[in-house]
């Protein structure tokens, strides 16, 4: 299950690395691809990580250095001055506000509902928009009061511990950092309200230590501080996580004195409809929880009349003609629009995938009998046989439909 909830980060750090390879960026591509396999390891990022290795040892020396600090340039629109890297960031001006939302910031230590402005209760998409606010808002680049940079690490901790349940249950049950409390030690001489910036595991078992720059970059689409990718506008964090929806149905125990036929005709009639519920379903969340990537359906509306197929999977997908011109012209926001697609259109065919695989091992028991007694083999067979065309289709997008 811990597996199964990284999947969405996966995929986004594997769409990063190929937008670095794309540039010529060897190593970040290659350092994103082994992310990608850390958090949820597949054959294509397997694959795309020894291509990219190859290219990196082929690269002249030098060269993936140039690279690197030009990358972000086309994305920018503009090139940025060679001596403006090395300007300090105390020589840079700031404001009298920023200064004292700095100084709130720290002042609130280990109390990261505080630190994100939230309440106890406040959800996951919550946190998250919390996080984008302020991320944008105290970046050292954006933000040059004294303390900004301590800030930012701050909130990124807080994001951390928050956005995770376990490490969110031992803060609600005693406060304070449960890092510190739970491993011990921690990077002395920094803010104890980040304790050093252990790591963010993105549901638990990663062990590779993530700086606030780089969470903020996987957060933003993966572009360069300076510009964060472009205009703020665009800056979207997709999917697993990040807008982790969660789709998982509690079964329901079917161990009534129903009888068989009732049993099946119940069964038949929910996997008729489910695919509809589904697939409307997720039309809805995505218009809900989405910012600034373009809303899609996958059942074509007044709204949604402009059908299109994903370019990896020809999944189908319908979109609103007038709001998808700008992303039909802007490739990065057209490929992580697909990934969107194809990551909601994965999950509602492993949510029918259980239903399938509960509705067959419903037959098989009541063609079974009680200890063997009334069994009937044609039934039994029957129910083997059965189609499993949604857990092919997980299959086919390269899952395991039994995980």
């Amino acid at each position: 299950m811990t597996m199964e909830i990284n999947k969405d980060e996966a995929l986004r750090c594997l769409s990063i690395a190929k937008n670095h390879y794309g540039s010529g960026n060897y190593a970040a591509a290659t350092r994103f691809a082994r992310k990608s396999i850390k958090l949820y390891p597949t054959d294509e990022a397997k694959s795309f990580l020894e291509k990219a290795e190859r290219s990196a040892a082929d690269e002249p020396v030098g060269t993936s250095t140039a690279t690197s600090s030009s990358s972000s340039s086309p994305m920018n629109g503009s090139t940025r001055p060679a001596s403006s890297s090395s300007t300090p960031s105390s020589d840079k001006k700031h404001t009298k506000e920023q200064a004292e939302a700095v100084k709130r910031i720290l002042s609130c230590g280990t109390d990261y509902y505080k630190v994100l402005s939230l309440e106890k209760d406040c959800t996951e998409v919550q946190i998250k928009k919390s996080y984008r606010k302020l991320a944008l808002q105290f970046h050292p680049d954006k933000n040059s009061a004294p303390g900004a940079d301590e800030a930012f690490k701050l909130i990124s901790k807080a994001f951390t511990v928050l956005s995770d349940p376990q490490k969110r249950a031992v803060h609600d049950a005693g406060g304070g950092d449960p890092e510190q409390r739970g491993m011990g030690g921690g990077g002395g001489g920094m803010h104890p309200g980040f304790h050093g910036f252990r790591t963010h595991q993105f549901g638990g078992g990663m062990g590779e230590e993530i700086s606030p720059e780089e969470l903020f970059n996987m957060f933003f689409g993966g572009g360069g501080p300076a510009g964060f990718g472009g205009p703020f506008g665009s800056a979207t964090f997709v999917g697993p996580g990040f807008a982790r929806r969660s789709y998982y149905h509690p079964g329901a125990g079917h161990r009534g004195q129903q009888t068989r036929q009732q049993r099946n005709t119940s069964w038949t009639l929910l996997l008729q409809i489910l695919p509809l519920l589904v697939l409307f379903g997720y039309s809805l969340l995505s218009g809900l929880f989405t910012d600034d990537t373009p809303s899609f359906s996958f059942q074509p509306t007044n709204m949604y009349s402009q059908q299109r197929t994903t370019y990896s999977h020809q999944v189908p997908y319908y979109v609103n003609p007038s709001s998808f011109r700008t992303t039909a012209r802007d490739q990065y926001k057209l490929a992580r629009l697909e990934q969107q697609v194809e990551v909601d259109w994965v999950r509602g065919l492993q949510h029918s995938c259980q239903i399938e695989r509960r509705e067959r091992a419903a037959r098989l028991n009541a063609a079974s009998g009680i200890f063997g007694i009334g069994r009937n083999e044609e039934q039994y067979q029957e129910a083997l046989r059965m189609p499993m065309k949604s857990c092919e289709e997980v299959r086919r997008f390269g899952y395991n439909p039994y995980r």
